[in-house]
């Protein structure tokens, strides 16, 4: 699977424009394809109201969703307005997830 078709799937699956943020491209090129349909398997979970997000505590209205994938360094950030659409999907090492999760507020 290519970043470029699992974008369209998300995209897909989430109904709308999203946003791709952090090294989403290189990172995703890199993940093993078991983490690959980890990956689209919790954005389902989450469109399904099946994952539990964050309430942001500095963005009123803002959700996010967190994966922590086991044994590696990557984590993803799926924001969502409440009530509403999903905004951006953040996809990146661990050490750019805490800098974005702090921005966030989550």
């Amino acid at each position: 699977m290519l970043h470029d078709e699992v974008r369209e799937k998300i995209e897909e699956i989430l109904g709308g424009e999203i946003s791709f943020e952090g090294h989403f491209n290189i990172v995703f090129d890199n993940l093993k394809e078991n983490r690959k349909k980890q990956l689209i398997e919790w954005i389902t979970e989450c469109k399904e109201g099946k994952s539990i997000p964050i309430s942001s505590d500095r963005i009123k209205e803002l959700l996010g969703f967190v994966l922590r994938f086991r044994s590696t360094n990557f984590r993803a950030i799926l924001t969502k307005k409440k009530n509403e659409y999903f905004i951006a999907l953040f996809l990146d090492k661990h050490k750019y997830y805490e800098n974005e999760r702090r921005k966030l507020g989550i």
